[in-house]
């Protein structure tokens, strides 16, 4: 699964840097790789990222919990997530905190007809196998929020290519999109195509637009949003 990561790093200065940084970075991995397998709602892939003892704490707006053991917190995680039938992530953030490391990921998610999201922060610490061994997490709660379609405005326009690659004329269609709307409006391309991230922001930026973001929701889909510029 590959998820849009903004992975912030922060190295020291110093003959000890080297080690310091490579440590850093299996600490950032461990945590890329339990936010990956949350989006993923993968309980396998969440009992995997953590030590067989890991502690939970959490705050949520019914009251606080604690946990322990890695499947019991990967159940947690399906429990609050793993039911709803429409599923998208919006942002998320991984990046060290002195001896721990901070992430922040946000969902948008349907439940019975009702769409809501929900942001997460997360305190982390990585065991020496590169497992993560105890986490604090504090939750916004479900916030119930607008159908996505429905509050997506006029001056944005979407772009489904479906599995339309390159070389199926998804580049000419997308010049054809993008021209035709008017100049500081927003275009949203949905592909299936993996080579779409590698061809698409590149030609955008050619043509003079702006690449807003590019997502991987984790559902096979690649979601490109781009601010037309001329």
């Amino acid at each position: 699964m590959a998820l849009s990561i903004d992975v912030r790093n922060s190295l020291p200065d110093g003959s000890h840097a080297a080690d310091v940084a490579g440590a850093q970075e299996d600490r950032l991995d461990a945590a890329k790789r339990l936010v990956e397998a949350i989006a993923a709602r993968a309980f396998e892939a969440i009992a995997g990222a953590l030590a067989a003892d890991a502690r939970f704490r959490y705050l949520v707006p019914p009251g606080p919990g604690d946990i322990v053991g890695a499947a019991a917190v990967a159940a947690k995680f399906l429990q609050w997530f793993g039911d709803a039938d429409g599923f998208t992530v919006q942002s998320v953030r991984v990046e060290p905190l002195a001896d721990r490391i901070s992430a922040r990921y946000r969902f948008l998610l349907r439940d019975h007809e009702r769409w809501e999201v929900i942001e997460q922060q997360l305190y982390l610490d990585v065991d020496e196998d590169g497992r993560i061994a105890a986490i604090d997490l504090l939750c916004s709660g479900f916030r119930p929020t607008g159908d996505p379609e429905a509050l997506m405005s006029s001056s944005t326009h979407a772009f489904d290519a479906g599995t339309m690659g390159c070389a199926d004329g998804l580049a000419t269609e997308f010049r054809r999109r993008i021209g035709a709307i008017p100049i500081g409006d927003v275009l949203v391309v949905t592909a299936r195509d993996p080579a779409a991230k590698e061809d698409l922001p590149p030609l955008a930026r050619l043509m003079g637009h702006t690449v807003r973001s590019v997502e991987a929701p984790g559902d096979g889909r690649l979601v490109i949003t781009m601010e037309r510029g001329r």
